[in-house]
């Protein structure tokens, strides 16, 4: 199980990161090789913790009061995302949806992701306002 873990959790990361060489596809109006890629490693590195708890609880925590709009967030924008790719509308607006959902997919793997850390999100809630404070 800590094996198939880790090995699906290490490549999905490594597509997700490896994607990012085809960015420039994207800016140049092809964006499928880049979405595909970054997706599919956004979702097999999600179904890594399947190996450690199982897809019964891992879907029962996923959707628990703490995690559900988050989830549904990003599991929206990983659909989204790869569904953007085949709709005929002119590549300028393409890009710039295909980048926000990108960033919303990022931002809702992170706050997702700090849900399993304790005090993570409040960490990261602490950290964003003293951020904002320095700013003014």
């Amino acid at each position: 199980r800590v094996m198939g873990f880790g090995i699906c959790f290490t490549c999905g990361y490594l597509m997700t990161f490896m994607s990012f060489r085809l960015f420039i596809k994207l800016v140049e109006g092809n964006p499928a090789p880049f979405v595909f890629l970054y997706t599919s490693g956004n979702i097999l590195s999600l179904m890594s913790s399947m190996f450690l708890s199982g897809p019964q609880r891992q879907f029962k925590n996923m959707f628990d009061e703490k995690r559900k709009l988050t989830s549904i967030v990003y599991l929206s924008t990983l659909c989204t995302s790869i569904a953007v790719c085949f709709i005929p509308i002119p590549t300028g607006p393409k890009i710039g949806l295909l980048v926000l959902l990108l960033l919303v997919q990022m931002c809702a793997s992170l706050w997702y992701t700090l849900s399993y850390i304790p005090y993570g999100r409040a960490s990261a809630k602490r950290m964003l306002r003293s951020i904002v404070a320095m700013e003014d």
